[in-house]
């Protein structure tokens, strides 16, 4: 993170200076930087600078020693991780466009990232021809196309999202289940041309983007994912997986009737969505906005809380996957549990 010179720093903003005598207060900072004597202005640097400022970075006050010139706090994310990078609205096409027209006139853009169901697992769901008219927008302006199949790869089909979309990108962002359970963050793959430019630690003298993990390509974990992988296909696990999900969805579209409760749920196969406060779909336009989302977060916290009380555990009390190994009995049981719930909700 690079924060910029210490003098740079206003009163009032949330990226602030404090004396050794408030370090009390920088117990709930999200990001502390001690800077030790003779430092000058600079306030921390992961890169050369940081060296030479003679920083360093300290975990917890336990680490706090004398003699430190002043404390940076920091309580958001620097603006200098996202001044390369653009948003449009989910799923739209027009958005998109907008976005890429803008980006052209500062010199391009490198590449669009996307969920290719939309945000979330599909929270927000994108329309059928999203993908693809994504994929013509990159070629027409010269952008890499990156797939999130960090959740749907695997678990829509042998083919991930792309394959279940006819559409191809160039470059596909992988989950844990490419390392079958081993210790692995996940993987990346792609056109043969992009991905010679990612480098490890070998062919040096050719500019490359720097790679590499503890467990980057570790033999054991790789073959413990494409076993995983060709079980999976083997044994067609996303088939299986995505049935038990249209059985839970469907049942709990059954219950939320039956209460006359006003959620929605939905499911693309395994990938099972129940909407109950309704945060994630908020307009930033809305004045009372920043009044309702900890109305509606404390909504949806109480009722994951109460199906995990059940014996339910779900994603954040809006989603939960099912597998093979599901059957009638885990459906029932899930669904006992929903129906529980349900019967104790006032509106």
């Amino acid at each position: 993170m690079i924060f910029g010179l210490a003098r740079d720093y206003k009163a009032g903003e949330n990226r602030t200076i404090a004396t050794p005598r408030e370090i009390a207060s920088i117990v709930n900072a999200g990001f502390t930087a001690i800077v030790q004597k003779g430092a000058g202005e600079r306030a921390g640097f992961p890169d050369a600078r940081y060296e030479q400022a003679g920083a360093r970075m300290v975990d917890s006050l336990a680490e706090v020693y004398a003699g430190a010139d002043f404390v940076v706090k920091v309580k958001e994310i620097p603006k200098e991780c996202t001044a390369h990078t653009r948003e449009c609205y989910p799923g739209s096409v027009e958005s998109l466009r907008k976005a890429l027209e803008q980006n052209e006139k500062d010199g391009g853009t490198a590449a669009v990232l996307l969920e290719p169901f939309g945000p979330e697992s599909g929270t927000r769901v994108a329309h059928f021809d999203y993908c693809r008219k994504a994929r013509e927008l990159c070629d027409e302006f010269g952008a890499l196309l990156i797939f999130d199949e960090v959740v749907t790869a695997f678990r829509v089909g042998p083919g991930g999202a792309q394959g279940y979309f006819n559409v191809r990108p160039d470059l596909t962002v992988f989950g844990k289940i490419v390392a079958g359970g081993f210790p692995m963050a996940g993987g990346l793959g792609g056109r043969a041309d992009v991905m010679s430019c990612i480098a490890a630690g070998v062919k040096a003298g050719k500019k490359r983007a720097y790679v590499g993990g503890t467990l980057s390509a570790n033999p054991l974990s790789c073959a413990a994912g494409y076993y995983a992988i060709k079980e999976i296909v083997g044994q067609d696990a996303a088939r299986k997986a995505g049935e038990n999900g249209d059985k839970l969805c469907a049942g709990i579209k059954k219950l939320i009737g039956k209460y006359g409760l006003p959620f929605v749920a939905w499911n693309m196969g395994s990938i099972v969505h129940f909407e109950v406060s309704g945060v994630m779909y908020l307009s930033a336009a809305d004045s009372d906005i920043f009044k309702k989302i900890p109305e509606r977060q404390h909504n949806i916290e109480e009722f994951g809380a109460a199906l995990t009380a059940n014996g339910l555990v779900t994603l954040a009390g809006s989603r939960i996957y099912t597998s093979m190994a599901d059957d009638e009995s885990t459906i029932d049981e899930t669904l006992a549990a929903f129906d529980d719930v349900f019967a104790n909700i006032e509106i």
